[in-house]
């Protein structure tokens, strides 16, 4: 396999003439308004976002009027495109405001979905998961649960060069999540321009595309929400990104 490098001569995952040309992403609305200023004020991050994510190159496939448990469906459908077999990265992004307090969405859909095993299309290219929502803080809020354990299935021995009877690869690699928000806290927004977390994304990407990676400028989101008058903190997870994006 070809190592690609940047004049730093760290790896990079490859993008080629093709790939770029090929490039799609998922943005997900997920319909939990409690008044018509949340679902404003999400129609605006949903076209910011767009817009963005068009601009990098990508085909946009958008979801939207639905809940949290209708999630299964759209990702299902994204896992089945075309394009991925040709695209060198997806971003999946989702949107939510105002929840009910009793939805309830399971991150690792994302990963059942999108993983090497169900989704070998996306072998070893970047997954970008991108969250704005609150995160189980009083009562207008949709719960996202991690359900990740570890559990092992093979012992030791199994591992070894003489018993492995093919190639093998990790199920869940090449990922990251980007939450707008830390556990229990919430993700505050704006009445003209959204959500803050989406807006400081977009700025930092336009900024920073040529010359950081993905991972780089989540941490310059990051740094611009420490004087950010809030408890909000955006956090970065399951990160397993092997090579610069």
């Amino acid at each position: 396999m070809e190592t690609w490098t940047d004049s730093q001569g760290k790896k990079i995952y490859p993008v080629t003439q093709q790939s770029q040309s090929n490039r799609i992403a998922l943005l997900i609305n997920i319909e939990t308004f409690n008044t018509s200023l949340y679902k404003c004020r999400a129609a605006k991050d949903e076209k910011v976002m767009q817009s963005l994510l068009q601009t990098l190159g990508y085909e946009v496939v958008r979801c939207g009027d639905i809940t949290a448990k209708m999630i299964d469906k759209p990702l299902k459908e994204f896992s089945e495109h075309p394009k991925l077999a040709l695209t060198d990265s997806v971003f999946v992004t989702l949107v939510c405001y105002g929840g009910t307090g009793t939805e309830e969405f399971e991150i690792d859909q994302i990963f059942q979905h999108l993983n090497s095993k169900n989704c070998p299309a996306l072998k070893d290219k970047p997954k970008i998961v991108i969250i704005h929502a609150c995160r189980g803080v009083g009562e207008e809020s949709v719960d996202l649960l991690d359900r990740t354990q570890f559990v092992p299935t093979d012992d030791i021995e199994s591992l070894s060069v003489n018993s492995v009877k093919g190639p093998r690869t990790h199920n869940e690699k090449d990922f990251i999540i980007f939450h707008s928000s830390t556990t229990y806290t919430g993700s505050y927004t704006h009445e003209t321009y959204g959500s803050a977390f989406i807006q400081h994304i977009c700025e930092a990407v336009k900024k920073h595309c040529l010359r950081d990676d993905i991972e780089e400028i989540f941490r310059t989101v990051m740094q611009s929400f420490e004087e950010f008058p809030s408890e909000q903190m955006p956090t970065k997870e399951r990160d397993t990104l092997t090579k610069r994006f």
